[in-house]
């Protein structure tokens, strides 16, 4: 082929004029026309846009090129002709060569001469071309040579790659998701993610081809769910189920699988479907489910769930005739433990607790724990309320047998409340609040003990409540009043003192004692205000005594526990006295026992200050407490108060003579007064008189009474 278009019209015109001189001669016609065909096929290759490079073999030396070569290179293209191949920069030119030299040793031998394909990187002027050279062997007469072909693929080779690459980031995205991915066809999996074979554990590639029957536990859930779910693919839509599902191992898991086909139309031909692994979800919704009826630290059943069971517990009653108990236990002193042992020993102990209620229960029963240190029992079925005393002392026998807690050997005992359906009440409610009213009676009768519910125990609770509510009232509309009674030395009977008795005028009640309301007080917080109030008038009215001409009177003040413990004492007597102008040797404050013990240390400074003061102590219902003699000693009080339980039946109970004697003998060894409390004969008045007793007072003696009646009895007859 020419190299170029100016050589080739040179040779050309020789040629004709060759063809001139021989016009004659009969091929001239014949040769015009191959020229003329070479001369078109000499344009076809040079208009097209593929590199056509011819070269010779073994050399490896351009024989010819077309004008895209050169038009790719940037040079002349008969610049190019002679060239070694190699210095084109064309690909891998020695691996072409290598190929096309080896075939041409053997070409006589083979019977079809084989193409090859590369595509190479070229690049000029700072862009890269992408070249696809195809090459193969050529002989022309008798020579060897190869003939190569190199079209510009770029932009194919760039749209490749972008679709390689999203291939890859297909792949890899469907390969890292979190959830299986695979595409079904005809119940058969065509082809699934690894995170699917991961969750089935199967190896890589190892669930294609199989029935989608291995993803389910057994023959009926692979068929029930998959009529079901082509059903519902088959409207066009959405299909997902949660269910057990089997592992290449055998294992279960749980799996939420959620499919979508490709053509309603037709939703065995093809179907995407996601599974996600939910078996830890289905654990914590199992798991709160199981809370949401249950203690989560023991176990039991909560309120929740013993209301459920009581309810259906009372349809079978009244079906049956049978009574059900249901009983509050709870740990007496507990408290102690948390604080002295720290929480973990207590939740330890509560958890071993509920071992045993459970060992002491019938299956048909229910062991629930409310919280803190308080369980429920059940009990159902009943002949008779009767027929659990038995079974209460054995659990209450079991519940003292010592615990291993850290250790420690703890020995615990327990107050038990209960209430019978259908005597106590017809509801959960009712019979709830009854079982605790009745477990309260058990703790105020000294722990350790069960109680059955009364219609006694309804009444006090009705009144307690009525009491707190009306207190807050009684406290801003002054409700209170003060009654005296009169003490008197026992020798000389001589007028020394009254006591203070606080009375609430109840609008309702008339006069409340204060037995019925200073407990509910105490619980209330307003026993302090109320305390506060009663040192003031107290004091004010001994100082009116004292302006009538009665100065040496004593009025003795009782203190509750909560007062002296909450309160700012030392300040509420102080400004009691000022207000009132009474000397402090005119105040007597009785004390409880239960006051001293407690934080005595605090106490005993407390206690110093107010004798600093100057005024006078007394201990209220002495021998009833802890009747300790290292706290009389340490305390320096004045006076024992004998309790009125030990001086009623004195003269008839040679116990409680051997008592009061005792008392007073000790309390003169020791520097201090006695005085008895509910003296109403005269056969104990004169048998305290043998016993030397110093004061007394009790209804014999004196009743209390308001504080005009009281004035008019220091006034004397009219």
């Amino acid at each position: 082929m020419p190299p170029d278009t100016d050589d080739w019209d040179g040779r050309k015109d020789q040629i004709i004029g060759l063809g001139e001189r021989s016009f004659r001669k009969s091929y001239y016609p014949q040769l015009r026309e191959n020229l003329d065909r070479l001369e078109r096929f000499r344009t076809l290759l040079d208009r097209t846009t593929d590199c056509v490079v011819m070269v010779a073999l073994p050399e490896g030396d351009v024989s010819d090129a077309n004008a895209a070569l050169g038009r790719l290179l940037g040079q002349p293209t008969a610049s190019l002709l002679g060239r070694p191949f190699a210095s084109l920069g064309l690909g891998d030119a020695a691996d072409v060569l290598e190929t096309l030299r080896r075939e041409a040793q053997s070409a006589a031998s083979l019977a079809e001469l084989p193409a090859h394909s590369d595509i190479t990187e070229f690049v000029r002027d700072g862009r890269t071309i992408w070249l696809e050279l195809s090459y193969r062997l050529a002989v022309l007469d008798g020579r060897s040579y190869g003939v190569i072909v190199g079209r510009d693929v770029t932009e194919r080779k760039l749209a490749q790659d972008m679709a390689d690459a999203l291939l890859a980031e297909k792949e890899a995205l469907l390969d890292n998701a979190l959830v299986g991915i695979a595409m079904v066809r005809n119940r058969r999996i065509v082809l699934c993610n690894r995170r699917m074979e991961e969750i089935f554990g199967y190896p890589m590639g190892g669930m294609n081809g199989h029935s989608t029957r291995i993803l389910y536990e057994s023959d009926e859930a692979f068929r029930d769910v998959g009529s079901e779910a082509y059903g519902r693919l088959g409207q066009g839509r959405t299909f997902s189920v949660s269910q057990p599902m089997a592992r290449a191992d055998g294992s279960h898991f749980w799996g939420e699988l959620a499919g979508r086909c490709i053509d309603p139309e037709h939703p065995d031909d093809g179907s995407i479907w996601i599974l996600s692994d939910i078996t830890e979800r289905k654990r914590a919704e199992e798991r709160a489910e199981f809370l949401s009826y249950h203690d989560a630290l023991t176990g039991l059943p909560n309120q929740l769930l013993l209301k459920d069971r009581l309810q259906q517990a009372i349809a079978f009653s009244n079906t049956t005739g049978t009574k059900i108990a249901l009983l509050i236990l709870d740990l007496d002193r507990f408290k102690t433990i948390n604080d002295f042992l720290g929480h973990a020993a207590g939740d330890r102990l509560l958890v071993n607790v509920a071992g045993r209620l459970l060992k002491r229960v019938r299956k048909t029963d229910t062991v629930s724990r409310q919280g803190g240190d308080e369980f429920h029992l059940l009990l159902t079925n009943l002949a008779e309320p009767d027929a659990i005393v038995t079974f209460l002392g054995e659990l209450m026998d079991s519940m003292q047998q010592p615990y291993a807690i850290e250790g420690k050997e703890l020995t615990i005992s327990v107050s038990v409340g209960i209430a019978i359906y259908p005597e106590d009440g017809a509801d959960f409610q009712a019979l709830l609040k009854r079982a605790d009213m009745a477990m309260y009676r058990a703790k105020d009768s000294g722990r350790n003990a069960y109680r059955f519910f009364n219609q006694e125990m309804n009444e006090d609770a009705v009144e307690q409540i009525t009491m707190h509510a009306g207190l807050w009232r009684a406290v801003e509309a002054e409700q209170f009043v003060l009654h005296y009674q009169p003490q008197f030395d026992l020798r000389s009977g001589r007028l020394i003192g009254a006591e203070a008795l606080i009375r609430w005028n109840h609008p309702d009640l008339g006069l409340v004692s204060p037995g019925r309301f200073i407990p509910v007080a105490e619980e209330a917080g307003l026993i302090v205000q109320i305390g506060d109030w009663v040192l003031r008038e107290a004091c004010r009215e001994a100082a009116r005594w004292r302006d009538a001409g009665a100065p040496g009177l004593v009025i003795a003040v009782n203190l509750s526990a909560v007062q002296f413990k909450r309160g700012d004492i030392e300040r509420s007597v102080a400004r009691a006295l000022a207000d009132s102008g009474l000397a402090p040797e005119q105040l007597e404050l009785e004390l409880t026992e239960s006051i001293l013990i407690r934080d005595s240390e605090h106490m005993l400074s407390t206690v110093k200050r107010l004798k600093h003061m100057g005024i006078k102590l007394s201990i209220d219902d002495f021998g009833t407490g802890y009747s300790s003699l290292s706290y009389l000693k340490r305390f320096e009080v004045d006076k024992l108060k004998i309790d009125q339980t030990f001086v009623r039946d004195l003269v008839s109970n040679p116990e409680d003579a051997a008592i009061v004697r005792a008392i007073i003998q000790m309390a003169h060894s020791l520097g201090l007064k006695t005085i008895a409390e509910g003296v109403e004969t005269q056969q104990v008045l004169d048998t305290l008189g043998g016993y030397e007793c110093d004061e007394v007072q009790g209804f014999w003696c004196g009743r209390p009474v308001p504080a005009e009646a009281f004035a008019a009895f220091l006034a004397g007859p009219p």
